[in-house]
C-alpha cells in the first residue's frame, strides 16, 4: 500500500539546489546550482517538482510527478527531461526523514527532516556490477 502522501510535506516549497558531480573514481568533476520547487497538485494526490539547475556550463530542466502506488511500494516517481520518454522510478520512504529513490541504474538516498532549512541526498549509479557515487546534493529552504 503507498503511504499518505503527507508523509512528503517536509519536501514541500522552494529550494535553493547546490551540489557536486563526482566522475567515476570519486573526484569532483562539475557543480550543481539552481532551485527546486515541489508543489502539491490540485486534489492532492500527486506533488509536482520542478528542476532548475545549471549541471557545470549546461542548463537542465526536470518536471517530476510523485504520487500514486508502485507495485513494489511506495510511489511512482515520472521524470520528464530532455528525453523522448519519461523515466520511471520509486520513491519510498525508509524513516521518517530518509527517503529512497530508485530507477533504472540510479538510487539515491534523500535525507529530509520536517521542519528543516536544509536536506541532503546523495546519488549512485550502477555500471551492472557495482554502484558508485555520481552526485552529492544540498538543498537549502527559500520559501
Amino acid at each position: 500500500m503507498t503511504p499518505p502522501l503527507s508523509l512528503l510535506d517536509p519536501l514541500l516549497g522552494r529550494w535553493r539546489s547546490s551540489g557536486t558531480v563526482l566522475d567515476s573514481h570519486g573526484r569532483p568533476d562539475s557543480e550543481i546550482s539552481g532551485t527546486d520547487t515541489y508543489s502539491v497538485l490540485p486534489g492532492g494526490q500527486w506533488i509536482t517538482h520542478d528542476v532548475d539547475v545549471v549541471v557545470g556550463a549546461q542548463h537542465t530542466l526536470v518536471h517530476e510527478l510523485i504520487g500514486g502506488s508502485h507495485p513494489d511500494g511506495g510511489w511512482l516517481m515520472y521524470a520528464f527531461d530532455d528525453s523522448a520518454e519519461p523515466g520511471l522510478m520509486r520513491l519510498s520512504m525508509h524513516d521518517s526523514d530518509l527517503l529512497f529513490l530508485a530507477g533504472d541504474g540510479i538510487r539515491s538516498w534523500f535525507h529530509m527532516r520536517a521542519g528543516a532549512d536544509h536536506m541532503t541526498a546523495r546519488w549512485e549509479r550502477s555500471d551492472g556490477n557495482s554502484w558508485t557515487t555520481w552526485m552529492t546534493m544540498r538543498f537549502d529552504r527559500l520559501e
